[in-house]
């Protein structure tokens, strides 16, 4: 093609319509008329994004922070203006931070036996759980230059500091007798078997957490670490509360009091625990075989009241932990730990700083049980959802819920339960404890502000995973079920197709898209927790989480790409357009303006049935121009990533069969009979989401290929052409009763049901899920609000992944690797067949030679270390 700018051509008109032949119409995204409010474009597809609002307000303590003034006046029966219904939907938008977990009883003192802790279980988080929260976004002016004209216009004092990363790891050791008993026990009673090298403990984790540390210094905020636990039983885990007299009387007054579950006191309700009598019970503090070789041989027996003994047994709970954790210097907020310098208050807003400081923070290590996240979603459903719910699967009670899926030994059910986790951060990374870093990062290797999280895909077009439901694969020991299983769930809200796998790398996950998988897929995912084992049989298979996550992020983007279009634009433009007798919510006359003007078609070309679009040139991924925009932003630019395509070109292009040249992506057509209907072959009118579901989920083919029209016309930067202009302000109906009942405000996002058929997309229902009644929107804004949410990068970094089977094989591998020195990341998984004690030897042996700096929370830590 001659002329590089050109982007649409017709290919092919009505017969008997035109005599001339082929005609081709020529648009140059660079000529741009005066009166055109953007500039124009040129590019793709893709996905994934940041986020929104900012308020410092925490569900169910909204009324702190809103003002009583408009409180009082909407209980009072009056109405609002319009400045102040804006001014109260930002102090009702949650903030982006997650608060940060109550403390347990007595939790500061270490455990007198290193393989368990006795703990009280942290509450669920308030309802409704999940709530949407804003993701960290860039202040509104940052978003108009970045998604307008993909330019930064604000400063690194504007958008604020870096963030840091959250991190966290499953962990079990399948080597405990108590832990080995209870699943040979499940294992039995449902009739399977479970490989056990599945579970096997080699220290991994120890190394693992090393080896980030290492390599991330200064860019981490909190380490979580998940792992089993048990009931207490004041039988036999007496010996693990704390040795301190003083621990054991604020346990007997916690006891005494009237102890509510979420670790407050409260003058009023009962004890959760059931007691039967007043009076005193004596325990051995030492009644099984390995607390008797940690107690001197002289010992006293501990003597605890009856209501301390029903509270132990009714609500206490016994960790599974690494013997090498020292659990007294996990909270740098403790005064007395010996980094506590290094303490940064995630609550309290971080100052700008002008400079990576890496060597003044270190993180902290939080701990959970399973117990603690193994809730049921207690969402306010919508009035789509309500309408919705009839077609889905039975109502859960918790409690019967909770007794079917714990104990749990299935990681995939386990991944599904991380967005419950008190104090997470928006943006986490995910690894198993047999995954390694090997060379330094930055936190824009993962996920920055401006391009959003990082998914390393695995480009194989063999390996993409399938959308159906196969029984062959129900009762996997492997990743297939989940995986296949995750995708079909995928494929009923969103197109049916192959996706893309994903590398054997740690994950991104951010916590606000597992919360929306939390919701949409809840009935699935109620399902798929109770399965303790990957080889039952039970229900519709796992779902792989983790890889949902990847997948919806992509999907989630390319759909609000085009309802920003279709509905929010081309739908609103009777309003901000030439109105030739049109209304909003109705592609009409108007709406074919659009296309023809999309295209370059005018009136005179109504023959024209199929146009050709060639994907344009796009500036997005020029290495200096990424590099010079996280440097205006003030972050590190990334170490290890090569990035291979940005969710502001569009949505990704799938993969091509090997031999297929990588230049079939870049040219599609759109018949325009087939892909509009009879809005545009009969002049017919349709509504706005109608349309959008047309070409988002019927005919996604065409919803693909006008965003490649769509970024193509924006020009080489940004995305224009997507957006409705500055003035379309579109407000909701008002109802001041509905005004009234309203808790808090979500961040801008689409439905949340289950399928796309049963979701209305329209203007109104959208808005209104996450607006006030009679709120003027202003459209444009609350669309790139909503594209924030799910940017995304995907990139690729020099990994190996290796399965340990026998010495001869890992004593190989470690050559292998310590010659490959582009090598960033390793993953070893344990599949050892073969002399299994001199196999671990050898890899704690390597580990230890490659990461020898214990760690502050390490029991072998020294402060001359550190």
């Amino acid at each position: 093609m001659e002329d590089p700018a050109v982007y649409a051509r017709v290919v092919d008109r009505r017969p008997g319509v035109s005599s001339s032949g082929l005609r081709s119409f020529l648009v140059n995204p660079l000529a741009v008329p005066t009166s055109h409010p953007y500039l124009r474009v040129l590019a793709t597809i893709v996905v994934y994004g940041l986020t929104l609002t900012v308020v410092s307000s925490w569900l169910g303590n909204t009324s702190a922070v809103v003002d009583s003034s408009l409180l009082q006046r909407i209980k009072g029966q009056s109405s609002l203006s319009d400045s102040e219904i804006t001014r109260l939907a930002e102090e009702l938008r949650l903030s982006s931070s997650f608060p940060l977990p109550p403390n347990r009883p007595v939790d500061r003192y270490g455990s007198p036996n290193a393989a368990y802790r006795a703990l009280y279980p942290l509450a669920p988080p308030p309802a409704p759980f999940p709530a949407l929260r804003a993701t960290h976004f860039l202040p509104d002016r940052c978003l108009e230059g970045w998604f307008a004209h993909g330019e930064i216009l604000c400063s690194r004092h504007e958008i604020g500091e870096e963030d840091q990363l959250d991190v966290t790891w499953l962990w079990v050791n399948g080597s405990d007798p108590r832990w080995e008993a209870q699943m040979i026990a499940e294992r039995e009673a449902k009739g399977i078997y479970s490989p056990a090298h599945h579970f096997r403990e080699n220290n991994e984790l120890m190394y693992s957490m090393r080896s980030v540390l290492a390599n991330m210094p200064g860019r981490l905020r909190t380490f979580h670490l998940i792992t089993a636990d048990y009931a207490f039983d004041t039988r036999t885990d007496l010996q693990l509360l704390p040795k301190s007299p003083e621990a054991l009387r604020e346990l007997e007054s916690l006891a005494e009091q009237k102890f509510r579950p979420d670790g407050k006191w409260t003058k009023s309700g009962e004890p959760t625990a059931a007691v039967e009598e007043d009076g005193l019970e004596q325990r051995d503090v030492g009644d099984d075989l390995e607390s008797r070789k940690e107690q001197p041989a002289a010992r006293k027996p501990r003597v605890i009241s009856s209501k301390l003994s029903g509270w132990l047994n009714s609500a206490w709970r016994v960790a599974q932990v690494p013997t090498w954790l020292n659990f007294e210097r996990i909270d740098l907020a403790d005064p007395q730990h010996p980094l506590h310098h290094f303490y940064q208050n995630p609550s309290l807003p971080k100052k700008p700083v002008t400079s990576h400081l890496h060597t003044t923070s270190h993180p902290s290590l939080r701990y959970a049980v399973h117990s603690e996240i193994f809730h049921l979603p207690t969402h306010k459903k919508s009035a789509t959802e309500k309408a919705a719910s009839g077609l889905g699967a039975p109502e859960y009670k918790e409690d019967e819920w909770k007794k079917n899926a714990l104990p749990t030994f299935n990681s995939m059910a386990i991944e599904s339960k991380i967005g419950w986790l008190w104090g997470l951060s928006d943006v986490s990374l995910a690894l198993n404890d047999d995954q390694f870093f090997l060379k330094p990062y930055a936190v824009s290797d993962w996920w920055s502000g401006i391009y959003g999280t990082v998914l390393r895909l695995d480009y194989n077009y063999n390996q993409q995973v399938r959308p159906l439901l196969d029984k062959k694969f129900l009762n996997n020991a492997g990743e297939n079920g989940g995986l296949y299983h995750a995708n079909w769930l995928l494929s009923q809200r969103f197109p049916k197709r192959l996706r893309p796998y994903f590398a054997h790398v740690p994950k991104v996950i951010t916590r606000g898209l597992h919360h929306e998988a939390s919701i949409m897929f809840k009935d699935a995912l109620t399902t798929s927790a109770q399965r303790k084992f990957r080889e039952l049989v039970d229900g519709e298979g796992d779902v792989h989480m983790q890889w949902l996550l990847m997948a919806l992020r992509i999907e989630r983007w390319r759909e609000a790409m085009l309802w920003t279009w279709v509905v929010a634009r081309v739908g609103t433009r009777p309003a901000w357009g030439e109105n030739k007798g049109g209304q909003i919510g109705i592609w009409g006359d108007e709406a074919r303006d659009d296309i023809k003007e999309l295209f370059g078609v005018t009136d005179e070309d109504d023959d024209v049935i199929e146009i050709e679009v060639t994907r344009g040139e796009r500036w997005t991924m020029e290495k200096d121009r990424m590099a010079g925009n996280l440097e205006g932003a003030g972050w590190e630019a990334p170490k290890n990533t090569e990035f291979l395509w940005s969710s502001m070109d569009g949505h990704i292009p799938p993969l091509l069969p090997f031999g297929v040249p990588k230049e079939n992506n870049d040219v599609c057509k759109i018949g325009l009979d087939r892909c509009l209907g009879r809005f545009w072959s009969a002049n017919e009118n349709v509504t706005a989401d109608d349309m959008f579901k047309r070409l988002a989920f019927s005919y996604p083919a065409c919803g693909d290929c006008f965003l490649t029209a769509l970024v193509t016309s924006s020009g080489p930067l940004g995305l224009s052409a997507i957006f409705p202009p500055a003035e379309m302000i579109y407000k909701t109906r008002a109802d001041d009763e509905h005004l009234r009942k309203i808790d808090y405000l979500a961040p801008p996002h689409l439905p949340l049901t289950a399928t796309w058929q049963e979701a209305d997309f329209s203007l109104e229902s959208v808005l209104s899920e996450s607006t006030l009644p009679g709120e003027p929107v202003k459209l444009r804004r609350w669309s790139m609000q909503l594209l924030s949410r799910y940017l995304y990068m995907s990139g690729k970094t020099p990994s190996h992944f290796h399965m340990a089977r026998n010495p001869e094989h890992v004593q190989g591998v470690f050559k292998m690797v310590d010659k490959a020195k582009d090598v960033a990341l390793l993953g070893f998984n344990d599949d050892i067949d073969k002399d299994y004690e001199e196999t671990r030897r050898l890899m704690i042996e390597w580990f230890g030679k490659k990461w020898p700096v214990p760690a502050v929370w390490e029991k072998g830590w020294k402060p001359n270390r550190s």
